[in-house]
């Protein structure tokens, strides 16, 4: 399988080095403006390929490559801009930008896989990916609160716990008291507060979800997609394929207080993404 990676920052490097070292990829296409640094993750991680048993074949700068890739995972962005916010929509004056300049090369392409959108804020630019490229959009998913519901497990050391909604300030947290949806809420911005960003958690999410892709497990994910009657991306349980992307989106059974707190949080990304 070749997977394509626009963005090999923190996320999109620690993504290409578990996709190695997981073996989910045949090839591996690595793009990103900064050409210094796509060098100096080819080399490296040619180097690690020599001690893994997956021998995994390393492209760059090449987007023609991605014509006969299979997933293209988006992970662009500029985590300096969050040094003086407290949200992630302070990433979508850049983020836009910046898919703005892209978007129009996966197009000339010939791409035709399954998108995933890592870049935040994630709802947002998973629809303004689908519609500059011109995607169908159920082959445009985003990472969503995938990341959310492994750090809510975590606070609340529980297994069958979900958040749903946005990938952000918003997000609604099912079952769990104030607290805990509260302290798991901020793990991003604590890890953030001690490394200047996040990267583990969120890579080895999106390799979950190629994984999920490849084996077409049948597996719900809380991931974000196209909602047609709500016109935006937000994160529910989701079915998905490498075939067709979005399978099936599948809303679990919700409070009044929570359906209403979905309602909020669907509200936040389209005005979020009215800003653009």
């Amino acid at each position: 399988m070749r997977i394509g990676i626009i963005g090999v920052g923190h996320v999109g490097s620690t993504l290409a080095y578990t996709l190695c070292l997981q073996g989910l990829a045949d090839e591996l296409v690595l793009l990103d403006e900064n050409k210094m640094k796509v060098q100096a993750e080819y080399l490296e991680l040619s180097d690690t390929i020599h001690n893994l048993p997956n021998k995994v074949v390393l492209i760059k700068d090449d987007y023609a490559a991605l014509k006969t890739a299979d997933i293209l995972v988006f992970c662009a962005g500029d985590i300096t801009v969050l040094e003086n916010a407290t949200d992630r929509l302070a990433e979508l004056r850049v983020t836009s930008k910046i898919v703005e300049d892209v978007a129009p090369k996966i197009v000339a392409s010939g791409f035709s896989g399954v998108i995933i959108s890592v870049t935040n804020p994630c709802d947002v630019i998973a629809l303004y990916l689908a519609e500059l490229t011109g995607s169908d959009k159920r082959k445009v998913i985003g990472s969503g609160t995938l990341i959310d519901t492994n750090r809510l497990m975590n606070r609340s050391g529980r297994d069958d716990v979900l958040v749903i909604g946005e990938h952000g300030e918003s997000q609604v947290a099912l079952d769990v008291s104030d607290v805990i949806e509260k302290l798991a809420a901020k793990t991003g911005w604590e890890i953030y507060a001690a490394k200047q960003h996040t990267a583990f958690g969120i890579a080895s999410s999106v390799a979950r979800i190629i994984s999920v892709l490849e084996q077409d497990t049948g597996e719900l994910l809380p991931i974000s997609s196209y909602d047609e009657t709500a016109g935006c991306y937000y994160s529910t349980l989701v079915k998905i394929s490498l075939e067709q992307g979005v399978v099936e989106r599948v809303i679990p059974s919700l409070s009044s207080t929570e359906r209403k707190r979905l309602q909020v949080s669907i509200q936040t990304i389209k005005g979020n993404y009215d800003r653009i």
